[in-house]
């Protein structure tokens, strides 16, 4: 397994130095342009991949490992498959990559000296009481995440640009509402000539080489791709392997509960992707204006169903009661996501994206480090892996009578009734024992009438010990009259 340990190793050190690198650069370029408000309002991309991403990236290490081993070592045509599957993720990640390059544009994009320099619609109007025809850049990002601090969501500004023609006017978008484009409070028409007027303000300097971002250019051409790239590795591993489970279970049984619980943390960690997104959606949504009704579907949803599937296919090292509360706990999140994701969704601004603040930031690199705590050092459940709960187990050993010694009845003496009568009776039982376990755990816990033939057999067999050759019929006694019948 070394060469498969080797190639994983040199292609998560690639993606996970692109992480780190991607949120370095964007530090470095906007240190004096608010970078820290660049950081939380896009947070999906630089927040996300260099903390929960290295996460995952770790978590995922020795799936990844035996993934590969297994295509390429033990399934047939496994080399072939591998390779394909290889090259279809790089075109699915070129397919994806170029379907994102689209309006609206991220602030991130534009030179730091161009966020500056810009003074808004009309110029200067950003110090003046009246609202902007187009507010300054810069000055709109503050003043997004710090309204996003103090309110929790930004649900309320984002005002549908784009109502049904055939129906009349909704009476939200004929009252004034503060909108952060135009940097005053407009009606909702007003507001969206002016997140438009904003967003083709940044699409513009984002085209224009000498005004676009070191760190957009980068991010177009190969931080995004490796991104793409990442996020659908992971998935594809952690369904291959589900599918796979019984060959892994075959050829690296030693490895599963390393394996499962590296791919539960994986998941967890890829949880927060989907959050973050959707917070820089609405926040989106704020600044360029929304164009349609309804949810809105981005890539990082596919998070959500992939997650709940790992649920029922890798938590077989728990209890059986603690598998099947975590997996109706997935069914649960799924459903309040699905019915409430308007507030799930000012939620994620509030904590995970533009609103979130230094103590939320804390909280989140907290969580990421006992995530990786719990995958190097993990936590070890009391139950042995494929045993049953201990719980289940206390009242039938409780219940469950003394064995018998083997050769304990061929020792029985002619004349020595007390000494013959014990073994036999100790024969009895355990064949009652025996019976019970067969019959399932209730029989442990059956009523006393049920153990009146043992005690009738214990008496016959004091009687019968006189004779040296009937202790050669005694166990067979137990089995007429056993509780398992």
């Amino acid at each position: 397994m070394v060469g498969a340990r080797i190639f994983v190793a040199l292609a998560f050190c690639v993606l996970g130095a692109s992480f780190v690198a991607s949120t370095a650069i964007l530090i470095g370029e906007f240190r004096d342009a608010e970078w820290r408000s660049m950081l939380v309002v896009h947070s999906h991309l630089f927040f996300f991949f260099p903390v929960f991403g290295l996460l995952a990236l770790a978590a995922f290490f020795r799936p990844a490992v035996v993934f590969t081993h297994l295509y390429w070592t033990n399934l047939r045509h496994g080399k072939l498959r591998y390779s394909l599957g290889l090259l279809a993720v790089a075109g699915l990640t070129v397919a994806v990559t170029q379907w994102l390059d689209a309006k609206p544009r991220g602030l991130y994009e534009v030179a730091a000296n161009v966020l500056l320099a810009d003074r808004g619609e009309p110029s200067g109007c950003a110090g003046q009481r009246s609202a902007c025809r187009r507010a300054p850049l810069l000055d709109t990002l503050v003043s997004v995440t710090e309204a996003s601090q103090r309110r929790v969501g930004l649900s309320k500004f984002a005002r549908n640009c784009q109502p049904d023609a055939l129906l009349e006017i909704p009476d939200e978008m004929q009252k004034e509402r503060y909108c952060f484009a135009a940097k005053g409070k407009l009606t909702g028409t007003q507001c969206c000539e002016a997140q438009t007027r904003f967003a083709d303000t940044v699409a513009r300097m984002q085209a224009d080489l000498a005004q676009r971002s070191l760190t957009g250019a980068l991010d177009s051409i190969l931080f995004l791709p490796l991104k793409i790239f990442f996020v659908l590795i992971v998935v594809a591993i952690a369904i291959c392997l589900a599918i796979w489970r019984d060959s892994m279970d075959a050829h690296y049984l030693e490895l599963v509960p390393a394996v499962e619980r590296g791919v539960i943390i994986g998941a967890f960690a890829m949880l927060f992707w989907p959050l973050m997104d959707y917070g820089y959606q609405q926040t989106s949504n704020a600044l360029y204006g929304r164009w349609g009704a309804g949810p809105q579907f981005r890539l990082s949803l596919v998070i959500v169903p992939w997650a709940l599937l790992l649920l029922f296919y890798f938590l077989r090292r728990l209890r059986k009661n603690l598998e099947i509360v975590g997996q109706l706990a997935g069914v649960v999140a799924s459903a309040i996501a699905i019915l409430r994701y308007e507030e799930i969704n000012d939620w994620s601004v509030r904590l995970f994206g533009a609103g979130a603040d230094n103590a939320t930031i804390g909280v989140l690199l907290g969580i990421a480090a006992l995530g990786f705590v719990q995958l190097w050092w993990p936590f070890r459940m009391p139950a042995p892996f494929g045993g049953e709960p201990q719980a289940a187990k206390a009242p039938a050993a409780a219940a469950s009578p003394p064995r018998a010694q083997p050769g304990a009845g061929a020792a029985a003496k002619p004349g020595g009734a007390a000494t013959g009568a014990q073994p036999a009776a100790s024969t009895a039982a355990a064949g009652q024992a025996v019976a019970g376990r067969a019959a399932g755990p209730g029989a442990a816990l059956s009523p006393p009438t049920q153990v009146r033939p043992a005690a009738t057999t214990m008496r016959t067999a004091a009687a019968a010990t006189a004779n040296p050759n009937s202790t050669a019929v005694l166990p067979a006694a137990p089995a007429k009259h056993g509780p398992g019948r």
